[in-house]
């Protein structure tokens, strides 16, 4: 008897799967799907944040340097002003401090205006707006010899910083 071997038949529906398969790994302009769509978006979005975002950190940056700047010289006069108040008083025969602050001198910058408040015994130094925001209030209490920096707005920049202080 001969043996008869039996041939393997195909399933179509196998055959057009296995060539759709081919087909989709060889096809170099095969559509883009929505997953891959928003992953290419989401890279693309982080990538921006993270540019603009470092640019707008150095822009801060050189504004808070160029606030320092301007901070730094006005730290002078107002050593000068505190000395001169001290000075007054000891000279004042009821050791008192000057009624105004032209009695001990003219103080002027171009970014910062001096002031003394006489009831609280406060040599002032307030922001104009060439600093970069005006109303920043720099206190020097005479009475306590502490420095403390008022800003109604702290998060608009630019600021005075506290370790800024003499």
């Amino acid at each position: 008897m001969a043996e008869t071997k039996a041939t393997p038949t195909i399933n179509p529906q196998e055959e057009r799967n296995n060539a759709a398969l081919h087909t989709k790994e060889a096809d170099p302009f095969r559509k883009v799907t929505l997953v891959e769509m928003i992953m290419i978006l989401m890279l693309a979005g982080l990538i921006l944040v993270f540019i603009f975002g470092l640019q707008q950190m150095k822009i801060d940056k050189q504004k808070e340097a160029e606030a320092h700047q301007k901070f730094e010289a006005i730290v002078p006069i107002l050593t000068d002003i505190i000395q001169k108040m001290e000075d007054y008083k000891k000279a004042d025969e009821f050791g008192d401090y000057p009624i105004d602050l032209g009695e001990v001198g003219v103080f002027k910058d171009e970014h910062f205006e001096f002031k003394y408040d006489a009831e609280g015994h406060f040599v002032q130094a307030v922001s104009k707006e060439s600093f970069g925001k005006a109303g920043v209030i720099v206190n020097y209490s005479l009475t306590n010899s502490v420095y403390e920096v008022i800003d109604d707005k702290p998060g608009e920049k630019p600021t005075v910083k506290d370790d800024w202080l003499p």
